[in-house]
């Protein structure tokens, strides 16, 4: 036989077993029912279009997702009956963890560690991943991402509490607020335009999915009716105060209306050093006499005090660094004396008895204070002022030590130019309403360049020495106008009135209004309508999510750095 013959019953040999096959599935089938048959087919086109719908809504989720929408539509908690979306709980966490890292990043640009060490937190962790330094009301061992959260959770309640307030009082944004809306919407559409971006994108990129150009509106506008209805009703609460109350609130509280001189100066104790080993005990004897003989010093010194004058003197026996501000303090008050020098002093201060001339040495917990009595406790009976100023301000240097160079009477020259310049203009128009335009327009005052350069209800040492001479002037009147120099720079001042009541009552007037306001607020936030329900998942959410582009800003903050050593190596 040859090999195609071969081949040719091969293939009909697997012919005839296949049709086997088949026959045999088809005997098989006919006796399934029919209606389990269809079930099978029905069945197989169900599991196709569920498949299609699966993947139709993956693409719809993630059209939705990349707009925002559930952010948008996700409750991260209720005031009241007003929704509070995952969306503007966000744009809220991210401003105040904003807020926590500049003022640490302030501080830290002075001095590496410097922002840690006084504020607590750690700008380049994520706020997840560092303790924070205090007690928190209902965590254990909370992070700053904790205190974050629930500070962002205090501020929503409070601006949407009092914004609500004030549509129903009738009050509007103002004009002035409306500009700097718009001012701040433009300044970030030129920032997102500089990095390809549309605004929304933008703000997307900086406070997570949801926050768009809308939102931030809604948000400005609740909180630009929030801070004018709280203005408000500081104001009518303030004015409502009676005198017998601000009476009252002096009697009870004499020490935070009041201001005195003294000359002083402490002498520290001086412990011997002790081994390692040392006892208690030992400890306990060293420092017993290292305060008996800074007692015994005191006393010396003290009995070399004639007068005011000589106290300088004496201190500089002590302690040669010993300087004219250090030790004579003017017009001082008890809460600074009590910081530096303990409660003692203070108590020895406002002794019923205490007359000028009077002088002591009295215990602290490091030693002993040797004090001279200048002028008794007495209340400021000065009328506080309202004033203007435009700020011409030195741009100044500091050496290789840190110390601030001095301007040369050229330099100044040219700053005063500006300052009359300024000043010429304004006699032009002498109006108080022109002065404030200028003040807006030419001040490099942040403080008060906003409000016209407005300080308002401005007490005797309140300001820097020469701006604070010339409000007080006995001769000064309203209208009055100069350029005064300071520290600080040239100020174009404008004197508005010295209309008010004494600083002392003012100060009584406001801390009454102050506890009144705050008492009310504690009230209205516990309240049914305007209480806060939390939604955590939510909120869970949402602040996993700011973590997220948390985290991202610090490693590209931490690239940006390093690609920046690099080059200036």
């Amino acid at each position: 036989m040859d090999k195609n013959q071969t081949e040719k019953s091969q293939a009909e040999l697997y012919r005839e077993e296949r049709k086997q096959r088949m026959e045999k599935a088809a005997k098989k089938n006919a006796t399934k029912s029919p209606q389990l048959a269809k079930f099978g087919r029905i069945l197989g086109k169900c599991c196709g279009v569920i498949i299609i719908a699966a993947l139709c809504l993956t693409v719809i989720y993630g059209i939705l997702s990349f707009f925002g929408v559930p952010q948008k539509v996700a409750t991260a908690a209720k005031i009241g009956n007003k929704r509070v979306s995952v969306a503007k709980y966000d744009f809220y966490y991210y401003d105040i963890y904003n807020q926590v890292y500049s003022q640490a990043a302030q501080y830290e640009n002075r001095s590496s560690g410097l922002g840690r060490q006084l504020t607590g937190f750690d700008i380049t962790k994520a706020p997840e991943d560092q303790s924070y330094p205090s007690t928190l009301e209902g965590y254990d061992n909370p992070t700053w991402a904790d205190y974050i959260r629930e500070t962002a959770l205090t501020y929503l309640q409070s601006y949407i509490t009092y914004s609500q307030l004030a549509k129903d009082k009738g009050l509007t944004v103002t004009d002035d607020q409306k500009a700097e809306l718009e001012e701040q919407i433009k300044q970030l559409t030129t920032y997102a335009d500089n990095n390809d971006y549309s605004l929304n994108r933008y703000l997307t990129k900086i406070y997570g999915k949801g926050v768009n150009e809308k939102l931030m509106r809604e948000i400005y506008e609740e909180r630009y009716l929030a801070t004018n209805y709280a203005s408000d009703s500081k104001k009518e609460i303030s004015a409502a105060v009676t005198d017998e109350e601000i009476n009252a609130e002096y009697d009870a509280n004499i020490q935070s209306y009041t201001k005195f001189s003294v000359n002083l100066f402490e002498v520290t104790a001086v412990t011997q050093d002790l081994a390692d080993d040392a006892t208690e005990e030992q400890k306990t004897a060293a420092q017993t006499a290292a305060m008996a003989e800074a007692k015994a010093l005191a006393d010396g010194y003290l009995s070399k005090i004639t007068n005011a004058a000589s106290v300088l003197n004496v201190a500089t026996s002590y302690k040669s660094s010993s300087t004219e501000a250090s030790v004579n303090l003017v017009d001082t008050n008890a809460a600074t004396v009590k910081k530096s020098y303990g409660e003692n002093t203070v108590n020895w201060i406002y002794s019923a008895d205490r007359k000028v001339g009077d002088k002591a040495v009295i215990e602290t917990d490091g030693g002993y204070v040797v004090i001279y009595m200048v002028a008794v406790p007495y209340r400021e009976n000065a009328n506080a002022v309202d004033v203007r100023h435009i700020l011409v301000k030195f741009n100044t240097t500091t050496d290789n030590n840190g110390n601030k160079t001095e301007l040369t009477e050229a330099q100044k020259a040219t700053y005063y130019a500006k300052a009359e310049e300024i000043y010429n203009t304004f006699l032009q128009n002498p109006t108080e309403e022109n002065f404030a335009a200028l003040a807006k327009e030419k001040s490099e005052d942040t403080g008060s360049k906003e409000n016209g350069g407005l300080y308002e209800t401005v007490a005797p040492g309140d300001m820097v020495d020469g701006f604070n001479d010339w409000i007080f002037d006995e001769a000064r009147k309203p209208g009055d106008v100069a350029i005064v120099e300071t520290t600080y720079g040239y100020h174009v001042m404008y004197f508005v009135s010295n209309d008010n009541e004494p600083v002392w009552k003012l100060n009584c007037r406001s801390a009454i209004a102050t506890n009144k306001f705050t008492e009310s607020d504690t009230n209205l936030m516990a309240s049914d309508e305007h209480k806060i329900t939390k939604h955590d998942k939510c909120i869970n959410w949402g602040s996993e999510q700011m973590n997220k582009i948390i985290k991202n800003f610090l490693a590209n903050s931490k690239k940006s750095s390093s690609s920046t050593q690099r080059v200036t190596k």
